[in-house]
């Protein structure tokens, strides 16, 4: 597979996320009765939150408390479905076979229990036909619109300001595609793109800490030879209010190369928090949104303790981070290391980072293999000391 450039392949990407926002978008609001599209997908590690300040010396910790098992489901959305398939076929042709995510491409009929595949790929009038399927025969001009969404045809332009952003990479600088994999999460926080409810701001380190600006579409490169996460595009697909039911969407990119590392996040996140304390955030509820936060230096450390988030969770945000010179790593291997080598000088913590290569198959997919282990993600590494330091002097449990 020839090289191409990897300006072109970002805003492809880019491009990609924002139709994927204009499908979560639409659908979210397009039905009265929008909780009847929804299914459910068995999953055993969500959980009902609230955020908790403590203050511990000179760190000031936002602990998520999962003590009370509020929810024993996932839930898996048209949306979902549509947008995974929708970037499968919108990017570059070869790569579908090295495009992998939470969903399996099919959903269930309203009317029946049949499991129908959805095929984006066809004309107009196909997947006009598919959604009156999947809306139980139902004819409107809504599904017409949503067809017309979806279709390949449908023209999405980005603002100027992503396209300047992207003059930071060098015109020439070029990457082969044949060493690419890509993660995605069609809709990361379904629970709150469900809800719908408006977003929640902490007003202490800006942080969105719930509500649908927590929605998110998260499409993560990786090289497919050492699992490194690479590129990273997310969409926040209701960042802005336009009015009842129309948002703006607003878009983070950043490559992590070994000679490349840029971004576009001061141009899009001018506001900063002046905290004369460290944030430090827990727990794997809205994994992705609290990852953003670290990239974005509203947080300096974020730690989950148990399995609970997967590869599709993790690369796009994990490719960012790494743009800022922060890492995404395995919290058990660095610990150990740490405490058996703390007394030494200049030590390399940097050796265990999460890689997203293992066990990758298109043929057989089961979600359990890409559960990543715990792990803990910084913006500078002094922050990483620290909070080591801490916690090699207690114990910390594992699941």
């Amino acid at each position: 597979m020839s090289s191409v450039l990897l300006r072109d392949f970002v805003l492809q990407i880019a491009i990609c996320s924002e139709r994927a926002a204009c499908i979560a978008r639409y659908i979210r609001f397009m039905h009265s009765d929008f909780n009847s599209i929804i299914q459910e997908k068995q999953r055993n590690d969500l959980f009902d939150y609230c955020l908790v300040f403590l203050y511990y010396e000179s760190i000031l910790f936002l602990l998520v408390d999962e003590n009370h098992q509020h929810l024993d489901a996932d839930y898996k959305t048209l949306a979902d479905v549509i947008i995974q398939e929708v970037i499968k076929r919108d990017l570059y042709p070869k790569l579908d076979q090295r495009i992998f995510g939470e969903e399996d491409g099919s959903l269930k009929l309203q009317s029946s229990a049949e499991k129908i595949i959805i095929d984006v790929t066809g004309t107009d009038e196909d997947i006009v036909t598919l959604l009156k399927q999947l809306f139980n025969n139902k004819s409107s001009r809504s599904i017409e619109t949503l067809a017309n969404i979806i279709s390949s045809s449908f023209d999405i332009t980005l603002p100027e300001h992503y396209q300047h952003s992207l003059r930071r990479i060098p015109e020439d600088f070029s990457i082969d595609l044949s060493n690419i994999g890509i993660w995605i999460d069609p809709v990361d926080g379904t629970q709150q793109y469900i809800n719908g409810t408006d977003g929640i701001i902490d007003p202490h380190t800006g942080i969105t800490i719930d509500g649908l600006p927590t929605a998110l579409v998260l499409i993560g490169c990786f090289d497919i030879r050492h699992g490194n996460a690479i590129i990273g595009v997310i969409n926040r697909a209701f960042h802005q209010r336009i009015d009842a039911f129309k948002w703006k969407s607003l878009i983070y990119w950043g490559t992590a190369l070994p000679d490349g590392k840029f971004n576009n996040l001061d141009d899009v996140c001018k506001e900063t928090r002046n905290n004369d304390k460290q944030v430090l955030l827990h727990g794997s509820v809205n994994t992705s949104n609290k990852l953003l936060a670290i990239a974005l230096k509203q947080a300096n450390v974020f730690l989950v303790t148990k399995a609970a988030a997967y590869n599709w969770d993790l690369c796009a945000a994990h490719a960012i981070i790494l743009s800022v010179n922060g890492q995404i790593l395995d919290l058990r291997q660095t610990l150990d290391f740490y405490k058996q080598n703390q007394s030494l000088m200049n030590l390399n913590l940097t050796a265990f980072p999460i890689v997203y290569n293992k066990k990758i198959s298109s043929s057989h997919f089961n979600p359990k293999d890409y559960a990543c282990a715990p792990f803990i993600a910084y913006h500078n590494q002094q922050d990483l000391v620290d909070i080591l330091q801490l916690l090699a002097s207690d114990s910390i449990a594992f699941d």
